[in-house]
């Protein structure tokens, strides 16, 4: 019989269906084989004829390329039996087998144990190499070292038969109606509850998928949890996933940690990993961040869209004189084009539809991102790594050694970045990156803030792109808003006749946007194209509005304008406007 944990067995079944050896559809009969049978849940699946441990090692060895350890021939020494606790070793299901030196050989029999590293050098001191073995092996192998160790088994025995008496105690409670308040569940037993942690994960993100949701947060809180789905920028709560994600919390986030590759015995501090979700066929990254709080981990998704990749730039809503402008300075041979705006406003779309638009199989484009969010054919694209000291900056001064002509920086965040991306400009490469400011006048200022000379800004800036997105009001149910007067529409900068003649439209609300009054979202942007008279004006340090004022003469449209015409259209509502752009005035 192979012996190994509860929390073990579940992560190799998880992990089984994670890379399509057995089928969620396989569960129910798993369970009925192992209870009927007494067998543990591994063994039913062995008998099934789902899988072997052949079939299990091979994938191990495939996909971490670990050299293959027979446990049955290892000597346990006194050393291997106390290198960790025996009961870390029994519940996680790993065998340590040799110490050479300040290195700790251990086999394991699935991915699932890579999330441990961390965990195991914490607490050995030693740096780990792993191994692969078979589950009956690995079974045996913690047999021998529990032997003679009779306060672990009797600490092991007893601690499942706490679990055993906490769940009919609590099953009496329930029956008895006097269980007044459900805590979120913390054993990962839940998780085989006729595999609905498993469809119950799938379907939250199935569902955000399908609706076109661009985030999901999973929250928990003493009295209740909540799923949230950030649909057109604003977060709305699931209602129908609030009962089932409350009863097994604990089991959805340790479901998430699998599928993400995260550790599940961590939960004091932040995790990030990703997710490939599987589809109708495709496959959408998922980028995951985990973040404990005071009742329990709380989850955040980012659905990366593959789609935005394909966006064109006509696509973007751009006003002729605009688009004319950014076509001249992304198709020139030097120059830095900045995006600018607040988080969530879509620069990233904008910047991946300028790349798609440029490249060009006799170009060289590299790309510096954190993380990289979409792939793109004919672009080479780097992962940021900042925790081991791979910078922006570091990115940026190996890509001048790569013989690039375009550069994309994902992020202008210090001055060492700006410097280098601003030479780089100067010395016939075309740069792309982007900033946190609120309108393009003022990401001139910001630069010189950071310390960068006024004669690099004015001689290597040649576009600044600021946007925001703002919900569309819905084409179905439009009407005209009773609420807005002339004069509210003068004091938000509309002229006498525009205000006069304007018919402002709001969505009342309809099924086909599920009574918001929104659907989709459009770009609002403003153009900065550093001309002569700007280029003269930064040099003699001119302040922001000064800039502004020297920009539209020159023809320069603020976000705000385009915000108006939009209005005029019936495309923007005013309180949309009021909400995305007007605090910017």
């Amino acid at each position: 019989m192979i012996k190994i944990s509860r929390e073990s067995e579940v992560n190799l079944i998880n992990v089984l269906i994670d890379q399509d050896v057995i089928s969620g559809k396989d569960l129910p009969n798993i369970k009925k084989l192992s209870s009927e049978g007494e067998k543990t849940q591994l063994e039913a699946v062995f008998d099934l004829n789902l899988t072997d441990e052949d079939k299990i090692l091979d994938l191990l060895v495939k996909d971490q390329n670990l050299d293959v350890v027979e446990l049955d021939n290892m000597e346990i020494t006194d050393e291997v039996k106390t290198v960790l606790p025996a009961n870390y070793i029994n519940m996680n299901f790993i065998a340590p087998f040799k110490i050479e030196g300040k290195v700790l050989h251990i086999a394991i029999s699935d991915i699932s144990k890579l999330s441990l590293m961390r965990n195991l050098k914490t607490i050995t001191k030693k740096d780990i190499e792993l191994h692969a073995a078979k589950i009956t092996q690995i079974s045996r192998h913690i047999e021998k070292i529990l032997e003679g160790n009779e306060t672990t088994l009797k600490s092991i025995k007893k601690e499942n038969a706490r679990k055993d008496r906490t769940k009919t105690f609590d099953s009496d409670l329930a029956e008895a109606g006097e269980v007044l308040e459900n805590k979120p569940e913390e054993d990962i037993e839940a998780i085989e509850n006729e595999s609905e942690v498993i469809k119950f994960s799938t379907a939250v993100v199935a569902e955000a998928i399908k609706m076109g949701v661009s985030d999901i947060h999973i929250e928990p809180y003493r009295f209740s949890s909540r799923v949230r789905y950030r649909l057109d920028g604003i977060l709305a709560s699931q209602e129908k996933f609030a009962k089932f994600l409350h009863d097994n919390y604990g089991a959805v986030v340790t479901r998430f940690k699998i599928m993400g590759k995260l550790d599940i015995a961590e939960r004091r501090l932040p995790q990030d990993g990703a997710i490939p979700f599987k589809i109708d066929g495709k496959v959408v990254d998922l980028r995951l961040s985990i973040l404990p709080t005071a009742n329990n981990e709380r989850i955040v998704m980012r659905i990366l869209n593959k789609d935005a990749g394909d966006i064109s730039l006509e696509q973007l809503n751009f006003e002729e004189t605009d688009l004319k402008n950014l076509r001249k300075a992304i198709h020139g041979t030097q120059g830095l084009v900045l995006v600018t705006g607040p988080t969530g406003s879509g620069k990233t779309t904008t910047l991946y539809s300028i790349l798609k638009e440029v490249s060009k199989p006799h170009l060289n484009i590299l790309t510096a991102e954190d993380p990289v969010e979409y792939e793109l054919d004919g672009v080479g694209q780097v992962q940021v790594k900042e925790d081991i000291g791979f910078s922006f900056a570091t990115a940026l001064r190996s890509f001048l050694r790569q013989d690039p002509e375009i550069i994309l920086v994902g992020e202008m965040r210090d001055k060492e970045t700006v410097d280098i991306g601003l030479k780089a400009a100067l010395t016939g490469h075309l740069v792309f990156s982007t900033l946190h400011t609120n309108d393009a006048p003022s990401t001139i200022t910001r630069l010189q803030n950071m310390g960068t000379p006024d004669y690099l800004i004015s001689a290597a800036v040649t576009l600044v792109l600021a946007q925001r997105l703002a919900r569309k009001t819905c084409m179905e149910c439009r009407e005209a808003d009773p609420d807005i007067t002339p004069k509210a529409l003068a004091d938000f900068g509309f002229t006498v006749e525009q205000a006069s003649r304007a018919k402002v439209q709001r969505g009342k609300g309809c099924p086909k946007c599920k009574d918001t009054g929104y659907k989709g979202r459009m770009g609002i942007y403003e153009i900065l194209n550093v001309t002569k008279p700007i280029k003269e004006a930064i040099l003699r340090k001119a302040t922001t509005p000064e800039l502004k004022k020297i920009a539209t003469d020159e023809g320069f449209r603020t976000m705000q304008d385009m915000g108006r015409e939009l209005i005029l259209t019936g495309d923007l509502n005013f309180r949309e406007y009021d909400r995305v752009i007007s605090g910017d005035q």
